[in-house]
């Protein structure tokens, strides 16, 4: 099986319209460890999960949950030559006061330095460190907010703490969340 495919394997085993209401709930953490854990444990039954295949499922997770919640977020893009996994609410804020955007990455790998290193290059882009997460197999000491995927899964409280940020902020757009 395709990691896609055991992601939305597990998220239609879930329940789509469950996970909506969840969320709009506060329970995105139950959310995403249910259905986290049951993507490595199926990947787990073919072979060994690697930190860059948990990181992989973590990200394509978000992705969903992202777009089923319609928070704001650009995904995939270069910007001023550094690659972004997923930007909130997008690289144009980022430009005019990126005090208002979160930097989401997925390093997929278990490598401090390289970890670090690609930290530098965000903090070219995004100055504010508190607005640059990491999601890691384990935690490692770095100067950001780090989301962890193993063990305690802090991982699960991503999308709460996403939702708490925007809030918080002003938004030029008209707000259509579905949470």
């Amino acid at each position: 099986m395709e990691l896609s495919e055991i992601i939305y394997s597990a998220i239609s085993d879930y329940g789509e319209q469950r996970i909506l209401s969840d969320i709009v709930q506060g329970e995105s953490p139950d959310v995403i460890k249910v259905i986290f854990e049951h993507c490595i444990l199926n990947l787990e039954k073919n072979e060994t999960v690697e930190s860059d295949t948990c990181g992989a499922v973590a990200e394509g997770l978000l992705h969903y949950l992202l777009t089923v919640s319609m928070i704001p977020s650009q995904r995939k893009t270069l910007f001023q030559s550094v690659e972004i996994d997923i930007a909130v609410p997008d690289t144009r804020t980022l430009t005019a006061s990126p005090q208002d955007v979160i930097i989401v990455s997925f390093p997929k790998t278990d490598n401090v330095e390289s970890i670090k290193s690609q930290i530098e290059k965000i903090k070219k882009i995004q100055p504010n460190s508190n607005n640059i997460w990491v999601v890691l197999e384990k935690d490692i000491p770095v100067e950001t907010r780090v989301y962890t995927l193993k063990d305690t899964i802090t991982f699960a409280n991503i999308v709460n703490d996403l939702i708490s940020f925007l809030s918080t902020k002003k938004q030029s757009k008209l707000k259509i969340f579905k949470i």
